[in-house]
């Protein structure tokens, strides 16, 4: 697995160096937790120290009518239950369950991989959903997400 380094120089001819910069925020990060259910708070490595930081994922995630969590909606966290933050089966990716009902009043349980769409930039965690449709997951022997990287 290739390190990520938060503090990587982007250029603007190389997009993929880009998008890199807004997954994969765990491979930059520790003590990575839930707060209340939405907040997503983590230490991130900059300017030579660790500083604190803090995403609402209600901003960024919500819940379709077929009761799974989405990319690009917003306020999961009013309609899901059991929500909690945990590493991928298997993986290091941090993983978001919850449990939400679907258009016929069933309760089903849902996952969402946030490395997919959140990274660090300027020692900030950023949540860039679009970003979903141009990368892809590296898995390891079990099939088990490690980190995402760029389509080829």
């Amino acid at each position: 697995m290739t390190e990520y380094d938060a503090m990587e120089e982007y250029y603007p001819e190389d997009p993929s160096l880009l998008i890199r910069s807004k997954i994969n925020f765990h491979l930059a990060a520790r003590d990575v937790e839930l707060i209340q259910g939405h907040f997503l708070r983590a230490y991130v490595s900059w300017d030579g120290d660790w500083k604190q930081v803090t995403l609402d994922l209600d901003l960024y995630i919500g819940s379709s009518n077929e009761g799974r969590l989405v990319w690009g909606s917003k306020d999961f966290s009013w309609s899901c239950t059991k929500i909690e933050l945990a590493k991928d089966i298997y993986g290091w990716c941090p993983t978001l369950y919850a449990t939400s009902l679907d258009s016929r009043g069933r309760a089903l349980r849902s996952a969402l991989n946030l490395a997919q769409c959140i990274g660090i930039e300027n020692g900030a965690l950023v949540c860039s959903p679009e970003i979903r449709f141009e990368v892809e997951p590296v898995v390891n022997e079990r099939q088990a997400i490690l980190y995402f990287q760029v389509r080829s």
